[in-house]
């Protein structure tokens, strides 16, 4: 038997989503509006750091960071106090999502400088993936998908090739929370995305603060319960948690036994509260995740069937990305 309702509302921007969903409960809204607001992860680095962290390590050979133009000679001393070999390239992004100067930063001077030719360069996707250490098969899932390439589309690609398997390490589904990669996964179960994300989260743990401090020479082990092995613990908690997705500002963390189809809800909480204290989320969007979080706190199962976010066995709405990722499931 399929979910009740048969003709949903097809929502794509929050503030349909928002419209469509019920008023709610006005204790659990309440509760959900003081929720998505708190952020009590004890950030230690910046939600898209992984990148600086690898470069660190060792495990990734390049970092290309978009900066504003007045950010640049703070950010070109800093890198170069550590010893690494920093350019800026000729070309300067200007997208809605992100506009600046493109400062390349290596341990190589030669790849640093390949790196700044190849941004001038009007195809150059591959060749500067295979320069950042991007694992091959996920730029090409990427470039796979016609252009404007949306992250929805992607998640969507990503999930329908994991076959099954969902590294938590691997959810990037909201880019304002940490995360391990700093690229989209091919899938959630790519083998040298979890490598990468391994490797990554064991340097936070033990190398890292070592590092910034000064002492990377040392290679002395951070004391246990340090802040940023609080960190790891904390993040991976909020990774590992099921992730309910209306739109890329839309979500909602969910533990509790995963049939194959749907959530035995046990506990939800809105995923903004997991974001980096910087990264707030305001008007519609906003709406839209404390409706949605009060919704699901209310109810017993959830899960979304073919684009329709269906609960306790009723259609409630469809979004064009609509997911529901089991990274919980074991």
């Amino acid at each position: 038997m399929g979910p009740r309702m048969a003709n949903p509302p097809a929502c794509a921007t929050p503030r349909e989503i928002a419209a469509a969903l019920p008023p709610g409960d006005p204790a659990l809204v309440a509760a959900a509006g003081a929720e998505v607001d708190a952020r009590p992860i004890p950030y230690a680095l910046g939600s898209g750091e992984s990148d600086e962290v690898a470069l660190y390590a060792g495990v990734k050979p390049l970092l290309r960071q978009v900066l504003h133009v007045r950010e640049v000679a703070a950010a070109r001393a800093r890198f170069e106090a550590l010893g690494l070999v920093v350019a800026e390239a000729a070309h300067r992004v200007d997208l809605a999502s992100t506009a600046g100067v493109v400062l390349f930063v290596g341990r190589d001077g030669a790849r640093v400088r390949a790196a700044v030719a190849c941004e001038a360069a009007t195809e150059h996707d591959v060749e500067l993936g295979q320069l950042l250490g991007y694992p091959r098969c996920c730029v090409e899932a990427y470039l796979g998908l016609c252009p404007p390439r949306r992250n929805g589309e992607v998640f969507r690609r990503a999930f329908a090739a994991s076959g099954g398997r969902f590294a938590p390490r691997l959810n990037t589904l909201d880019l304002a929370v940490f995360h391990y990669v700093s690229w989209l996964p091919c899938s959630f179960s790519c083998a040298l995305s979890r490598a990468f994300a391994s490797a990554v989260a064991s340097h936070i743990e033990n190398r890292h603060g070592q590092f910034l401090g000064g002492a990377r020479r040392a290679r002395v082990t951070c004391p246990p319960g340090c802040r940023h092995q609080v960190f790891v613990r904390a993040i991976d908690e909020a990774l590992s948690a099921h992730r309910l997705v209306l739109h890329e500002d839309v979500q909602v963390s969910l533990l509790g036994r995963f049939d194959g189809e749907r959530v035995a809800l046990e506990r939800c909480w809105p995923t903004a509260r997991d974001r980096h204290p910087d990264a707030r989320i305001d008007g519609e969007a906003r709406e839209a995740v404390v409706r949605l979080t009060a919704l699901v706190r209310a109810a017993g199962t959830v899960g979304v069937e073919r684009g329709t976010l269906v609960v306790d066995g009723a259609a409630i709405l469809t979004a064009p990305d609509a997911l529901l990722v089991p990274f919980g499931a074991r």
